[in-house]
């Protein structure tokens, strides 16, 4: 059984967190009173969120994983991720922040005018490996 670990991230924007979700082929649960998370055998946890992204939908990228959830942190105006050492150790937590970044920074870009440019599609947000995203930004004034 994988311990779990809160990591503080700079999520900010819960808009965009649901898009990043999507992106990745998720369709998490947004929860009034946060939830117990489920392990891979489907034991609850002793940890709660209040976003789940279950676990069954991580298995995709994972094969074998457990819920990832997220709590609004009050103190720090930003999203904490609560996920498990093995998902950890397979970068899901890597993959959806890079996720986040893409549809966050794409859609700003947008709305100011910015013609964008990105070295990987939406597409190749579900393979496995993800070294690097670049995106390049180029407003004509």
């Amino acid at each position: 059984m994988s311990a779990y670990k809160k990591i503080d991230c700079d999520i900010v924007e819960l808009d965009y967190l649901i898009k990043a979700f999507k992106l990745l082929g998720f369709d998490a649960e947004i929860h009034a009173e946060p939830k117990n998370l489920r392990g891979f055998k489907n034991d609850l946890r002793f940890e709660k969120a209040s976003i789940i992204i279950p676990k069954e939908q991580i298995n995709f990228f994972t094969g074998a994983s457990n819920d990832i959830g997220f709590n609004w942190n009050e103190s720090s105006q930003k999203y904490d991720m609560i996920i498990s050492e093995y998902d950890k150790k397979l970068k899901m937590d890597i993959r959806i922040i890079q996720a986040y970044l893409k549809v966050l920074l794409e859609e700003e870009l947008d709305k100011n005018g910015f013609k964008i440019k990105i070295n990987i599609n939406d597409e190749d947000f579900l393979k496995r490996n993800i070294d690097e995203l670049n995106i390049t930004a180029r407003k004509i004034i």
